[in-house]
């Protein structure tokens, strides 16, 4: 049961932040409405870097399935102990 919760959360993390980014350059590379001529490729690629928003909510949401799916699936262990010992 436990892997089946790790497959599944790690599924939907990595389709969230695959949406995410997807996001990110479809508004990134809409072109603008007034554009008369045709933008050279560097002048696209520095036009799409400039507009890039902050990260969405979409990714971190993704990674911190993704995490979690680990943790699920004991790839990552988290472990304390503490010892009293006598002077």
């Amino acid at each position: 049961m436990r892997s089946a919760i790790a497959i599944i959360m790690a599924v939907l993390g990595t389709v969230l932040v695959l949406s995410g980014a997807a996001a990110l350059w479809a508004v990134a590379l809409a072109r603008p409405d007034g554009a008369a001529t045709e933008p050279t490729r560097s002048d696209r690629t520095m036009g799409a870097l400039s507009r890039l928003p902050s990260p969405d909510r979409l990714i971190v949401w993704g990674v911190v399935l993704l995490g979690l799916s680990a943790v699920a699936a004991g790839a990552i262990t988290v472990s304390a102990t503490a010892t009293a010992g006598n002077p």
